[in-house]
């Protein structure tokens, strides 16, 4: 009895969930899409990566202004305070300045009691490369995160086609097994009438009707699989909207345009990798030079041995205005380490720019490449299907005339259903493969 109120349990939280699932289904706006373009506006004005991009800009932006004032490094450090000197040092001064013998020397208390002071001491750097040299750093930065967000967005702009591509394949593969279910179920028909008649045995009526069972449970795993791309494609999208494609697979069967891509977003990538770690090797060895600084200081001070800012007290100011010569001998273990690290690394981007122009120049040819295939394997495929498609309807006439066995005939229809889920994954191929250049145009 426990184990049947664990089941029953388990059961009612799967409809609960199903429940909640269905109405979180329902509150989702429903969106038709006529082309893949239209799915990358709407990505773009609702996936968060975009939205995250455009904050590395905004972040990038920041760090460039900081650079730019970071350059004079302003500083004015400002400072108050009051002590009570409760018990004040001594001083020993020579005795003889107070009529004493001589060797002698006199406790004298200097200072007073209450001290008050405030301080503003104003300061920048006038002469600061290696400051300055971080301002061209921030920019080529800058540039980085630009171009690698046009990176992440074409990717992104892949995975999406990868998905919609599927999406239209599983349609037109479910519209020829809808075809194919016809033309089982009439087979079983015939079959059926042959065996009441006495002209066909009862394994070829199983035959007939496991075929069409096969095709049904085809066409529900490609509707399943349909579901689950439409998952992904939502995702996309943050779930906002439950989203429906209009376009047929059969738009793609007279494409054979051949397009050049020209994408060189990765060689731009690795050029301003390399760009910035040169100027960032720049600005340690500018950390070895000295630095002039104008330096200034206004300071007040109140002192009093009644109390804190008492009346019969006066206020004191002393100022200085100046320039200030700082150098640091280069002898710091870590910047030598640091000099030495970036010089490693620029060798080894230098390197991958010359990678990266070869690998950009061969994906180039290889988008093109897969393409032309996928338009010389529909032509093909277009004369494969028309061969099986012709093969069949003989064998289907000489079939009800009962001069071809069943085996044959169900041999042929399976061919011919390849040959056309061939086609459709061919015409699937030759659609992402032209919108995979067109996003690297």
């Amino acid at each position: 009895m426990k184990k049947l109120a664990n089941t029953n349990k388990h059961i009612i939280i799967l409809i609960v969930f199903l429940l909640l699932h269905s109405v979180r289904l329902l509150g989702q706006e429903s969106k038709t899409f006529a082309s893949i373009n239209e799915l990358f506006v709407y990505a773009k004005t609702s996936n968060l990566s975009f939205k995250n991009a455009d904050l590395q800009t905004k972040l990038a932006k920041i760090t460039k202004k900081i650079a730019i004032g970071n350059a004079f490094n302003p500083k004015i450090p400002t400072s108050a305070q009051a002590l009570n000197n409760i018990n004040q040092q001594i001083s020993f001064l020579p005795g003889q300045a107070f009529g004493l013998p001589a060797n002698t020397f006199k406790e004298v208390t200097i200072g007073q009691q209450f001290v008050s002071t405030f301080s503003v001491q104003p300061q920048f750097d006038i002469i600061n490369m290696a400051n300055f040299s971080q301002i061209k750093s921030a920019k080529i930065n800058q540039e980085l995160i630009e171009n690698q967000n046009r990176i992440n967005e074409q990717n992104l702009y892949e995975k999406i086609s990868s998905v919609y591509f599927n999406i239209l394949s599983f349609n037109g593969q479910k519209e020829i097994l809808d075809e194919n279910i016809t033309l089982a179920k009439d087979i079983f028909r015939i079959t059926k009438n042959k065996f009441t008649e006495g002209i066909a045995r009862k394994q070829e009526v199983n035959e007939a009707e496991s075929n069409l069972i096969l095709l049904q449970d085809k066409l529900e795993q490609i509707e399943m699989n349909t579901k689950i791309q439409y998952q992904i494609l939502n995702l996309f999208f943050e779930n906002k909207i439950d989203s429906k494609l209009s376009q047929f697979i059969w738009s793609f069967e007279n494409t054979e345009n051949i397009l050049v891509p020209k994408n060189n977003l990765m060689i731009e990538n690795a050029r301003l990798q390399s760009l910035l770690a040169k100027q960032e090797y720049r600005t340690l060895n500018y950390q070895n030079l000295p630095v002039l600084s104008f330096v200034s200081a206004f300071n007040w001070q109140n002192s009093s041995n009644e109390n804190f800012f008492s009346k019969n007290s006066n206020w004191i100011n002393y100022n200085y205005l100046g320039l200030k010569l700082s150098y640091d001998f280069p002898t710091t273990i870590q910047k030598i380490s640091n000099l030495k690290n970036k010089q490693i690394q620029i060798t080894v981007l230098k390197n991958n720019e010359e990678h990266a122009q070869k690998e950009n120049q061969n994906r180039n040819i290889q988008l093109v490449l897969e393409y032309e295939k996928a338009i010389n394997q529909k032509k093909n495929f277009e004369k494969i299907f028309e061969l099986k498609k012709d093969t069949y309807e003989k064998n289907f006439n000489q079939f009800k005339e009962n001069i071809l066995p069943l085996d044959r005939l169900l041999i042929s229809q399976n061919d011919m259903l390849i040959s056309k889920l061939n086609l459709i994954t061919t015409l699937a191929n030759i659609g992402f493969n032209k919108t995979k250049i067109e996003i690297n145009k």
